[in-house]
């Protein structure tokens, strides 16, 4: 008699069981790395993109140290006074040159859409860019110019330097400070277009970019220097 072999039921639970393990343990790490590298892509074509718009402004307005925004620096404002400041360098030295999908200019981010607050990554609430003039890219990429400052005795703001956020999701998940958030700022003492925190150590920027409370709640905005300088990409010891 001629025997046929085959798996019994319980060899074949047992190497399903198998395969659903393995696959709990890797898919997770698998998507993780497809969104790390989803979002360095973006935050490099963004970066891209503004630099552009910048080096054709420069063409048309000079350098960016003639730009009307460096009088502003050291002055005091009030807040929509900042606001209206920021929309104005948006709408003449960007919105030109970029694919826009949406303006929604000056507004608060609820208004537009985006989410009330981020979070940064030890779980406290940002929003100091709230609210901003936002401008939504045709890849998805959203765009609030506001000004870096410091608020003074009186409620006034003292101007430093026009700031952009990038969200670079829109209003998906999981808004949060160096993981979809990141800035760029057009620096008036080096006088150009950086990634905010050009300039400091890897060491530096590392630590600033962890999930940790006692360090200022801006901290975690310094991560997009820290994935320009690796390359545009989230290296094995980026602080995730």
């Amino acid at each position: 008699m001629n025997y046929k072999s085959a798996f019994t039921l319980a060899e074949i639970l047992i190497t399903l069981g198998i395969i659903g393990v393995v696959a709990a343990l890797t898919i997770p790490t698998l998507v993780q790395n497809y969104q790390k590298k989803e979002l360095t892509s973006r935050l490099a074509q963004t970066y891209s993109i503004l630099s552009q718009a910048v080096k054709m402004s420069q063409v048309e307005y000079g350098d960016i140290s003639t730009w009307g925004y460096q009088s502003n620096k050291g002055s005091s404002h009030n807040f929509v006074d900042t606001y209206k400041l920021a929309g104005e360098i948006a709408e003449k030295y960007f919105l030109p040159h970029l694919k826009v999908a949406k303006n929604h200019g000056t507004t608060s981010l609820k208004k537009a859409g985006m989410p009330s607050h981020y979070n940064t990554k030890d779980g406290r609430s940002y929003n100091s860019m709230d609210p901003a003039y936002l401008i939504e890219l045709t890849n998805g990429v959203v765009l609030m110019f506001n000004y870096n400052g410091n608020i003074n005795s009186d409620g006034s703001f003292k101007l430093s330097e026009p700031v952009i956020f990038v969200d670079l999701n829109g209003n998906k998940e999981p808004n949060t400070l160096g993981r979809d958030l990141y800035v760029f700022d057009l620096d008036v003492s080096q006088n150009k277009f950086i990634a905010h925190g050009d300039g400091y150590s890897r060491e530096l920027l590392k630590r600033y970019c962890k999930a940790d409370s006692s360090l200022p709640v801006y901290s975690n905005l310094y991560c997009t220097a820290l994935i320009k300088m690796d390359g545009w990409k989230i290296a094995d010891d980026y602080p995730w």
